[in-house]
């Protein structure tokens, strides 16, 4: 049995391709465009990848070459389906014109796999992308009724509301872990695409530190910024992200101890984002595995996945994420962003 990744933006045609594929005997991904098609070629290694031509974000042709540049990737043959193209191309291992009659489709499928030796899927995967699916997998159900039977509860004449409240915050701490490792799998794996826009930067950091303000109304947040636009290209959605990071990391070892101080700050090519907390800090032999996944942390301090998230985010725009730290004094993380 063999895994194919199958892309087409046509819902019906999808359909009918990966039913064919499946009467055949193999697993079948689906993907709607090839930028969705690549990230999970990425995660989960397939054996053949079967594309049309014509998508949206990334075309069938400009996913063959992406993956022929990857050096995990380049060796998986590809059948490319067009109804624009008039022959094939040399990124593609095969090709067929639409339409085409399903007996042809099916020998190219069984003509193509003949060729791949056959290994495990994702025998190749990294072992935490291995371990995001498993947990994906593993929390999915028990999930699933703990949610159905909390509502039970909620809906329940006399109910112990401290019970309910805590039940209802690990459930959705396991759902945040779950989300985490899959963000941190797809990182790992190469496979996140930023979505950048042009904008001033201002906007963004104040909309994540007003939602902490309004989670955490009890820890005194100070935010100060520029009087001009902080312009650069970033991704909104990815870069909030970093900062809720950096945020929750605050709040949560200073929490009790003084002000956290959010300050942005421009220089003609570099923006600065500093979060400060007036805490107990880091040890020092914490600092070198901060950014690391899965680094030793006190219990308290969660599974270690949000600073690595925030750093690999960082990167991926170009910038970085660093940290300064004096014990018993605080703690400073600065990120730093290209401007232009």
């Amino acid at each position: 049995m063999s895994l194919v990744l199958v892309a087409d933006d046509e819902p019906a045609v999808l359909e009918v391709l990966s039913h064919v594929v499946e009467d055949l005997g193999h697993d079948v991904l689906c993907a709607r465009d090839g930028e969705e098609a690549f990230g999970l070629a990425k995660i989960r290694r397939p054996h053949l990848v079967v594309t049309d031509h014509m998508m949206p974000r990334l075309s069938g042709l400009e996913l063959c070459r992406r993956l022929r540049g990857d050096d995990v990737l380049k060796s998986v043959p590809v059948i490319l389906l067009s109804a624009v193209l008039p022959q094939g191309v040399p990124e593609a291992s095969a090709f067929l014109h639409k339409p085409f009659e399903i007996n042809d489709f099916e020998a190219l499928i069984r003509q193509s796999l003949a060729q791949v030796p056959q290994a495990p899927a994702g025998a190749e995967a990294l072992p935490l992308e291995m371990l995001s699916h498993w947990v994906e997998q593993t929390l999915q159900g028990p999930l699933s009724v703990a949610r159905e039977q909390l509502q039970r509860l909620n809906e329940a004449p006399t109910m112990d509301r401290q019970a309910l409240d805590a039940l209802g915050t690990q459930l959705r701490t396991m759902e945040f872990v779950g989300r985490s490792l899959q963000e941190a799998a797809h990182l790992a794996a190469g496979s996140v695409m930023l979505q950048p826009v042009t904008g001033d930067l201002i906007p963004c950091l104040r909309l994540a530190v007003e939602a902490w303000q309004v989670q955490k109304p009890e820890v005194p947040l100070h935010l100060t910024v520029p009087v001009e636009p902080v312009v650069l290209r970033y991704d909104p959605e990815r870069i909030h992200q970093v900062f809720d990071a950096l945020l929750a990391n605050a709040i949560q070892r200073g929490a009790g101890q003084g002000e956290i101080r959010v300050e942005l700050s421009a220089s003609g090519s570099v923006a600065a984002v500093r979060v400060r907390d007036e805490g107990m800090g880091y040890p020092e032999e914490a600092l070198p595995g901060l950014f690391a996944p899965f680094a030793p942390r006190a219990v308290k301090e969660g599974a270690g996945l949000g600073l690595y998230i925030a750093s690999e985010l960082a990167r991926l725009h170009g910038g970085a994420l660093s940290v300064e730290c004096h014990p018993g004094k605080g703690v400073t993380f600065s990120l730093l962003l290209p401007q232009g």
